[in-house]
């Protein structure tokens, strides 16, 4: 009897420490959707773009039981002559007190955007500002 007990008290023991260690959260939070379009609303996603076209996105989120801050900006990745990565200045955090969407604009540069292709990433972050959940969404430009 004394064994069974025994055995319970560190299985237990060992069920906390290893939920602990690995900082067990139950939050289901994520990013649902990112949407790409020509208009505010998105009403007509797409993922081609003319030189002249400002770029809109929309990132829902969804299940956040709490205030959650959206970063979202815009990322080279294959432009002949650019650098591939973040295009600095380009870059806008969003807070939502919960579940909800960020809209994201990008507007072009006044010679247009260089031909080629590119990505909008989205990054979810806690009020901790641990990230959470990231979404990407690619595009040309031609």
């Amino acid at each position: 009897m004394r064994n069974k007990r025994w055995d319970l008290a560190l299985g237990l023991g060992l069920l906390i420490f290893v939920g602990l260690a690995c900082n067990f959260s139950a939050s289901t939070a994520n990013i649902s959707g990112l949407k790409l379009g020509k208009d505010e609303a998105v009403s007509s996603e797409t993922s081609s773009f003319a030189a002249s076209d400002t770029v809109y996105a929309v990132a829902t989120v969804s299940n956040a039981p709490g205030a959650v801050k959206v970063k979202g900006r815009l990322v080279v990745s294959a432009v002949e002559g650019e650098e591939s990565g973040p295009v600095p200045g380009l870059e806008k955090t969003v807070d939502l007190p919960g579940s909800g969407t960020a809209t994201y604009t990008f507007s072009p540069p006044p010679s247009g955007w260089p031909k080629g292709k590119y990505k909008v990433e989205v990054i979810m972050l806690n009020e901790n500002g641990e990230q959470k959940d990231q979404k990407s969404a690619d595009f040309s430009v031609s």
